[in-house]
């Protein structure tokens, strides 16, 4: 009887075991997509930092034919 109450499959207490999986699991179900979102927005304004970063240096060598 007191075997029935105890036998568990090893998985149950699996996200106990592994926290980092667990939150893994929590945060890219949850917020996948606006992980997602938020990269390609940080990509895209470092792009155009670059570019305008850029851009004087660039201007000045074709006025000046260089």
């Amino acid at each position: 009887m007191l075997r029935n109450v105890c036998d568990r499959p090893d998985t149950t207490f699996l996200w106990f075991l592994s926290p980092l999986k667990a939150v893994r699991y929590l945060v890219c179900n949850r917020y996948k997509w606006l992980i997602i979102k938020i990269v390609l927005a940080m990509l895209l304004l470092v792009m155009l930092g670059l570019f305008l970063y850029s851009m004087p240096g660039y201007l000045v060598k074709k006025m000046l034919g260089a």
